[in-house]
């Protein structure tokens, strides 16, 4: 019986081994009434190196833990068959992989309550989405996490009198430790009429040593900055890599452990690294 079981596997998955980027055949039903199963979504813009390692993995996850799976690759949005497939499977666990795939596969899985579904964002989370029902978690680095990484370094200019000139807009706020209320005048919004000219005056009349944007820019308003001919420091640009080695090891325990934690969960220093591109 467990031949036959091992057998029935090896087939269920054999097209995976011809390479990543293409789709994996569907897996015996029978299989995924009896197995733990999990069905991964990702899009065009995943690295053919990150393909690769998430199919190592998937295969160990077959081979060791007897976990079913299939892959949706090059995927944009789901699909009405893509969805009815979701729907008539009994996957334990969805997972998706990527921000606009993340930004538009939400609205779907809220209306499949009975699958679980894991978020994997691969952007900075400036303003977190909006999450609704207890099946979806969304994995990101949030706004508090990027302020910690720059404070050391706002920190250490304040501390030795390097004045920054912040650009930022009134939806970002500028955390009231980096600029003290007595400082107002060194905040420029840039979406507020005719904010340039004002902006162009307080360097002039400041001299700071450094222009801060905290955030994000058209590139016509960067260059306009740039034309200061004082240093920019575009905070609006820091990044984020995921490390898939942490965040498969934490899927992996939380399927182990029939664990589930819904809502928003920041990424952990072992699953993503910040790159502030200074």
């Amino acid at each position: 019986m467990k031949k036959l079981k091992r057998l029935l596997v090896g087939i269920g998955i054999l097209g995976l081994l011809s390479g990543c980027g293409k789709n994996i055949p569907a897996i015996d039903p029978v299989l995924l009434q009896a197995k733990s199963s999990i069905l991964v979504v990702t899009g065009q813009e995943m690295p053919d190196n990150v393909k690769a390692a998430l199919q190592t993995t998937l295969l160990n996850w077959r081979d060791q833990k007897q976990t079913a799976f299939e892959w949706m690759d090059n995927t944009t949005a789901l699909t009405e068959e893509q969805l009815t497939k979701i729907k008539t499977r009994s996957y334990d666990y969805i997972l998706v992989a990527g921000h606009n795939l993340v930004q538009n596969t939400l609205p779907a899985a809220a209306n499949i309550p009975e699958r679980k579904w894991v978020m994997l964002d691969d952007q900075l989370a400036r303003q977190s989405p909006v999450v609704s029902g207890s099946n979806i978690m969304v994995k990101l680095v949030p706004e508090d996490r990027f302020r910690q990484e720059w404070n050391d370094w706002v920190g250490q200019q304040l501390d030795n009198g390097r004045a920054i000139e912040w650009v930022t807009t009134s939806a970002y706020p500028i955390p009231s430790e980096w600029a003290p209320s007595e400082e107002a005048d060194y905040i420029n919004l840039a979406d507020a009429d005719g904010w340039y000219t004002q902006f162009q005056f307080q360097v002039r009349s400041h001299g700071p040593s450094w222009i801060g944007v905290f955030a994000p820019l058209e590139a016509a308003q960067l260059q306009r900055l740039k034309n200061m001919q004082v240093p920019v420091i575009n905070m609006a640009s820091t990044g984020i890599e995921l490390q898939w080695g942490g965040i498969l090891t934490s899927i992996e325990d939380m399927m182990a452990k029939k664990a589930w934690t819904p809502g928003i969960q920041p990424y952990s220093n072992a699953e993503a690294k910040i790159n502030k591109n200074l």
